[in-house]
């Protein structure tokens, strides 16, 4: 049959070891038939594994290089020629986030298989792109209707991108905090189910009690806490449960190249600690995971300029970065935000 996705939730989900050339069997034990698929990757080592998902499965190879608007145009005018039914992502958040938007553009389904985790946008409908400016864009993405993760794979990619992810999950505390404020405050309406999704998360990782990152018990919870954060992002229809203060700092970061070779990830789990100081929300389990993810307490630790002119800017441009959205920034003047932060650097310390 033709599979057409009438939910906004994967209706494959499976995280197992050696499982990555499974994806023919699964399609097939949900009664799922796509006439011409395109298996979609990076050109280095995500390309390794999907040139054997194609070959073993006389499907397509397409590559890209980047995440930008013209690479997902290029995508999206290939797929219509081409007449594609199913799209199949394979490599890391570039690679996912091109394949979420260019099957948005093109209502084409779409399957992530990722050789690298490192947020939460695996399973979301958000698509992180680079502008013409070569900032980024979060835009509508099309779900995934599914996710296979191999956890062999996963073990093996860079440290770095394991506390990435980490750090992205661990921030949707602050974030979920913000959002009580927000509703609170009667600027925004409230998704229970989305809201203790995407925190329970969170306090999973926290309370989990034996942290590594290299450990599949710990890698099986982490994916875990991925996938519910992307499917309360999807429930709530904004990214609001995993994006508060933290996430706008995070941006604002971006914006002025204040860290151009930290991961999204590593700049929210750190700015999560700092976050949740200002929403008198920080406790002592809190900077223990940390401690053992390798999750900085202090942000400024990795700005190039850490300045009080940087910072200054850093604090108006982060209120500026999600129109609308509450956070606790909102409540705080730029001599606030700088005494808070001196208050803070003094506690941890």
């Amino acid at each position: 049959m033709i599979y057409t996705q009438q939910s906004n939730l994967p209706i494959i989900f499976q995280v197992d070891e050696g499982i990555i050339l499974d994806v023919a069997y699964y399609l097939k034990r949900n009664n799922l038939a796509f006439p011409k698929v395109l298996v979609v990757s990076g050109k280095n080592h995500s390309f390794h594994y999907a040139k054997q998902i194609a070959a073993l499965n006389n499907w397509i190879n397409y590559t890209i290089d980047d995440n930008t608007f013209k690479v997902v145009e290029d995508l999206k005018n290939y797929i219509n020629s081409n007449n594609i039914d199913l799209l199949i992502g394979v490599g890391g958040g570039k690679v996912i986030d091109t394949v979420k938007r260019a099957s948005y553009l093109s209502n084409t389904n779409n399957l992530s298989i990722p050789t690298i985790i490192s947020n939460d946008g695996l399973i979301s409908p958000v698509a992180v792109i680079k502008n013409e400016t070569g900032k980024t864009d979060s835009l509508p993405g099309m779900m995934p209707m599914g996710v296979i993760i191999d956890l062999d794979v996963i073990k093996e990619s860079p440290t770095k991108y394991l506390e990435a992810a980490v750090g992205d999950v661990f921030s949707n505390l602050s974030a979920t905090n913000d959002w009580v404020c927000a509703f609170k405050e009667e600027k925004e309406r409230m998704n229970d189910v989305a809201f203790h999704l995407a925190k329970g998360a969170a306090n999973s990782l926290v309370n989990f009690g034996d942290i590594d990152l290299k450990a599949k018990p710990f890698l099986r919870l982490l994916v875990q806490g991925l996938v519910n954060s992307g499917i309360s992002m999807s429930l709530a229809g904004t990214s609001r449960p995993c994006s508060g203060s933290e996430h706008m700092l995070s941006h604002a970061i971006d914006f002025l190249g204040l860290a151009p070779n930290v991961l999204h990830g590593q700049q929210v789990g750190a700015l999560n600690i700092f976050t949740l100081f200002l929403q008198n929300k920080l406790k002592k389990d809190h900077l223990k995971f940390a401690q053992e993810a390798n999750i900085p307490f202090d942000f400024t630790s990795f700005l190039e300029d850490k300045s009080e002119t940087q910072l200054k800017a850093m604090f108006h441009k982060a209120k500026e970065m999600r129109p609308g959205r509450y956070t606790i920034l909102n409540q705080l003047t730029e001599v606030k935000f700088l005494d808070e932060l001196k208050k803070f650097q003094k506690t941890i310390s």
